[in-house]
């Protein structure tokens, strides 16, 4: 059986994805290409990078190639086709939990590199909290302060799943 800390943090991001995606995917297409600090890093961007970051790192688990990337969206309905594939790779993730904490050899930004099993699926937590609170500041920094941090937190998901036990 697993650890229900590390259980808990992989339902939590699953649900938290699922959140930050759904709010986008109801935005206007103008925010979607938002950015702050760094025009290259729009809010499409970052919520796309989220996804194809987990297909990376369920591929160095299971150590198989990459998926193949796709395009970044500029769109609330192109941010919709990201809801589905996020989903997929959260559940994913969740199955991996209780892989072996093996080193697992991989590239990485042209080098090969080796990683526990533990590291990359952590990795994959930080990763997405990361750049939803990137995406968050984004679009309160372009005066759209629709994402809250505060309503996808631990509480509000523990929140939720009590809802679902009424």
């Amino acid at each position: 059986m697993s650890n229900p800390l590390v259980e808990r943090s992989f339902k939590h991001m699953a649900w938290a994805n699922q959140q930050m995606l759904e709010t986008l995917s109801s935005l206007p297409d103008e925010a979607i290409n938002f950015s702050a600090w760094n025009p290259d890093w729009t809010v499409g961007t970052i919520a796309h990078h989220i996804v194809i970051a987990e297909g990376r790192l369920i591929s160095r688990i299971i150590q198989q190639p990459a998926p193949e990337e796709f395009k970044q969206p500029t769109t609330s309905a192109e941010i919709k086709q990201l809801i589905a594939i996020c989903a997929e790779r959260d559940s994913q993730l969740l199955e991996l939990i209780n892989t072996p904490d093996e080193m697992r050899q991989f590239v990485r930004y042209g080098k090969e590199v080796e990683f526990l099993t533990s590291t990359i699926l952590v990795q994959a937590v930080h990763h997405a909290s990361e750049h939803r609170a990137q995406i968050s500041d984004i679009l309160a920094a372009n005066k759209m302060d629709v994402l809250n941090l505060d309503e996808i937190d631990l509480w509000s998901f523990e929140r939720f799943e009590q809802s679902l036990n009424k």
